[in-house]
Formats: C-alpha cells, sequence, structure tokens
C-alpha cells in the first residue's frame, strides 16, 4: 500500500511574492509519519496534483472574496488574495467530489462554508456577534456528540486569530461546537470532513493530539 499522502494549501506574503506555509501546520503530519505536499498557486497542473493526495488540510490565512457567498466587500474582507480563492476552491470541490477527507482550520473552516454552499460574517463586531476573547483565549462548548466530539471534553479552552467566522453551515454540515454567538467548529454529517475556528496547530494539547489523530484515521480509513 502506498504512502498516505496529505495535500496543505499554502499562503502568501508581500501581495503574492511570497508562498507560505507556518511550520506549525506541518509537525503534526512529521510526528505521525505522515507525507505531506505543499499544494502550488496559480498551477494549471492540479487536475494532475490533487489525485496523488489522500487528504487535505486547508490552512488559516487572509479573508475569502465574499462574492463565493453572495456578499459585497464594503471594506470588511481584508487582503483577500484571489490565487489563494482559486486553490481552495479547487481543493474543496475535488475533495467533496472525491469523497476526500478535508481539516478546514480558522479561514480553512471559512473556505470550507464559503465554497459549500455556506455563509459567513464578514466581520464579528460588524456582525454585533458577542465573542469573548482576552489574550487570544477563550472556551468553546461542544454543541453536537458525534464520533470527534466524543472523544473530547465538553467545554475547553482554544485560541482565538480571525475577525471572520461561519454565518451558516453548509447543507449537510452540523455546528459542533460554539463561543458565544460563535461558530467554533463543524463536521459534515456523512463525508470525512471537520474544521474549526481556532488553531489547534499551535496548541500542544490533548485536544490537538485527539484532532490530528481523528483525522489521520478519517484518512486512513478512506485510503
Amino acid at each position: 500500500m502506498k504512502p498516505i499522502i496529505i495535500g496543505l494549501t499554502p499562503r502568501v506574503m508581500n501581495n503574492a511574492e511570497k508562498v507560505q506555509l507556518n511550520y506549525s501546520y506541518l509537525q503534526p503530519f512529521n510526528k505521525r509519519s505522515v507525507a505531506t505536499i505543499i499544494l502550488p498557486l496559480g498551477s494549471n497542473e492540479l487536475d494532475t496534483i490533487l489525485p496523488l493526495c489522500d487528504g487535505f488540510l486547508i490552512a488559516g490565512g487572509d479573508d475569502i472574496d465574499p462574492k463565493y457567498y453572495n456578499q459585497i466587500n464594503e471594506g470588511l474582507s481584508k487582503d483577500v488574495c484571489p490565487l489563494i480563492d482559486d486553490l481552495d476552491k479547487a481543493v474543496i470541490e475535488y475533495a467533496y467530489k472525491n469523497h476526500k477527507p478535508m481539516l478546514g482550520i480558522c479561514r480553512g473552516i471559512q473556505s470550507l462554508a464559503a465554497f459549500l454552499g455556506g455563509d459567513l460574517h464578514q466581520d464579528i463586531e460588524h456582525a454585533k456577534l458577542t465573542h469573548t476573547v482576552e489574550n487570544n483565549v477563550h472556551d468553546v462548548v461542544k454543541v453536537a456528540s458525534t464520533p470527534l466530539t466524543d472523544l473530547m471534553p465538553d467545554n475547553y479552552q482554544i485560541n482565538s486569530y480571525h475577525h471572520q467566522v461561519v454565518k451558516q453551515v453548509p447543507k449537510d454540515f452540523i455546528v459542533t461546537y460554539m463561543h458565544d454567538d460563535v461558530i467554533e467548529g463543524m463536521e459534515h454529517k456523512t463525508l470525512p470532513i471537520i474544521g474549526f475556528q481556532w488553531h489547534p496547530e499551535r496548541l500542544a494539547t490533548k485536544e490537538t493530539e485527539i484532532i490530528f489523530d481523528y483525522f489521520i484515521d478519517l484518512v486512513k480509513k478512506a485510503h
């Protein structure tokens, strides 16, 4: 059996002059001896590359063009990058169609929502959502029982580095975690797709270990 390969979506710096991905996204897979590929931006060869991957991590980053969820950007969505939107959209649509596991982190959960028919709030404060954060930390509360959430506590602390959030999850997704008025986690009812508004890869906690172990198990089952 060929080794498992996870495709990861990169992000950009300096108006897309530099392509980057924080090493913290690679560490959980390196730790588990899982191969990774950082996917190319602007490539015409994605149809060749994506089938090499057994699962995908949709990384955090800047905002998504709100046209993808039927809204207008009047200045609330910041640092929109068409190259990143195009890549996330292509990866998500391919994985969804082919039932490939996906893990969305921060912008990643927003991309899952935006490109699969959900909706976003472009800015928490503008939407007048309650979201109490102190030193980039707050708790989350489990609101749905799933095989993943049943492995974790009902309430625990996570980090917070975002101003946009999921407003409406796509069809056949359920909300798994909330904090105040903000959706913090979601999962597909039948497909191996999970998403979190926080950054588990930046936390050395048992919950982070559970999330990545569970995701790799999803990939192995679909392999």
